[in-house]
């Protein structure tokens, strides 16, 4: 093992000087790669420096109120998320929707003063007989008529006077005077009292103050 690396030559920085001088000089082989000529970049569209200054005067105004702009997009992202993941909270905000449109949309219930002067003319000649019980009924019940034919919908078979007085669909008034009319009713049925004049010409005056309050 010695005797072998005894034998390795030493070697000779001259000879490998010169030749790597050979090497160099020799015009065919390629020692420096050319420079790759970078083409000219296209001047950007003249629109897009308004759009770029217009960006830069909506940050500068905006300032800090970034945080509130992202909380208003991470909120919108996040309900948006709900919705695509909750198809019941959907269909309950559609609901929502459509019932606050149909309830915002359909006419208010008021009886024609056609319909309401024969109302009132038919309950007068039972009062002017002295049947006032028979009188203010008739106001009730012709009025129950009219809100069918206004709306089928607010008058279900079970409902009594009293669920017909409370119902949304009514307006406030509305729902005021037919309440009036229902309690005289019922004391004249429940109560152990028939009503007298005093009762009837207060349920007339109200519904003649709610039905004929617009005509002439």
């Amino acid at each position: 093992m010695g005797h072998a690396a005894a034998s390795v030559p030493p070697i000779d920085s001259a000879r490998v000087d010169a030749a790597w001088k050979a090497i160099r000089a020799d015009g065919s082989i390629q020692f420096d790669l050319p420079e790759k000529a970078v083409p000219p970049r296209d001047p950007p569209p003249e629109w897009l420096e308004p759009v770029l200054r217009a960006i830069g005067e909506f940050v500068q105004w905006v300032g800090g109120g970034w945080r509130v702009i992202l909380w208003i997009v991470g909120i919108v992202i996040v309900a948006a998320l709900l919705f695509a993941i909750v198809p019941g909270l959907r269909e309950w905000l559609a609901e929502r929707l459509g019932r606050r449109r149909v309830v915002e949309e359909a006419p208010v219930w008021v009886p024609t003063e056609t319909r309401a002067r024969a109302v009132l003319e038919d309950a007068d000649a039972l009062a002017g007989k002295g049947r006032y019980d028979e009188a203010v009924r008739l106001l009730l019940f012709r009025s129950i008529d009219d809100i069918v034919a206004w709306r089928g919908d607010v008058v279900r078979p079970a409902d009594t006077s009293r669920d017909i007085a409370r119902a949304d669909a009514l307006p406030p008034l509305a729902r005021g005077v037919f309440a009036g009319i229902v309690a005289a009713v019922e004391r004249s049925l429940f109560g152990g009292r028939a009503l007298d004049g005093d009762d009837w010409r207060r349920a007339r005056a109200d519904y003649a103050g709610f039905a004929l309050k617009d005509a002439g």
